[in-house]
């Protein structure tokens, strides 16, 4: 059993974090961060180390969220990006990108980078840091990809693909944690927040 010692914020509206955190029995409640993400479907170089990128995002998300609360509290935010080989892949931003973002993927082992910021308020005490996990597609036929595409599920999602979901079958194989391309990665989460005194576990 999870017991807080704080009250938790999951800064992000995301299905698939919220359903991780529920999933372990942590109780949270979220609060969207207003901070947009401007990342370009496939022509954003990586500049540095993808990790510093994903945590930076992360941290504008935590302080934005920050600002807004009042009172003392636990706030996680996080960014997932995909990266293949110099290029950090975003969202689609329609079914023609989406088309391309798969058939890039297809048949090839690509990284998925979570960048998780912690932030403590009003200590403003601060916790980072970025997992990468490796996966690697099957070979998607055009007619598979149309198929996808056609579910809806590739469009808000890194990478235009849910491996929690649907796009599961195209996954051959991972390296790495399995929750951290779902978009949170728990066993690092849950011992920073043990390390921060946020939680208890018995």
């Amino acid at each position: 059993m999870i017991k807080n010692t704080i009250k938790i914020i999951l800064a992000s509206a995301s299905s698939r974090r919220m359903t991780l955190l529920q999933g372990i029995g942590l109780k949270f409640t979220s609060r969207e961060s207003l901070v947009e993400e401007t990342m370009q479907p496939l022509s954003t170089c990586v500049h540095g180390q993808p990790g510093a990128h994903a945590v930076s995002l992360a941290r504008m998300k935590a302080d934005d969220v920050g600002r807004r609360e009042k009172g003392r509290a636990l706030i996680i935010a996080a960014d997932t990006i995909v990266v293949m080989g110099n290029r950090i892949i975003g969202k689609p931003s329609g079914r023609k990108d989406a088309e391309k973002i798969l058939g890039l993927l297809s048949g090839k082992t690509h990284r998925v980078v979570t960048g998780v910021c912690i932030l403590k308020i009003p200590e403003h005490v601060r916790v980072t840091f970025s997992v990468t996990t490796e996966v690697t597609m099957l070979r998607m036929p055009d007619r598979d990809i149309r198929w996808y595409i056609k579910t809806g599920e590739p469009m808000d999602k890194a990478g235009a693909y849910g491996i929690q979901g649907i796009g599961g079958v195209f996954i051959k194989k991972i390296h790495g944690s399995y929750t951290n391309v779902v978009g949170l990665p728990l066993p690092e989460l849950i011992e920073a927040l043990k390390r921060l005194k946020a939680i208890e576990i018995g």
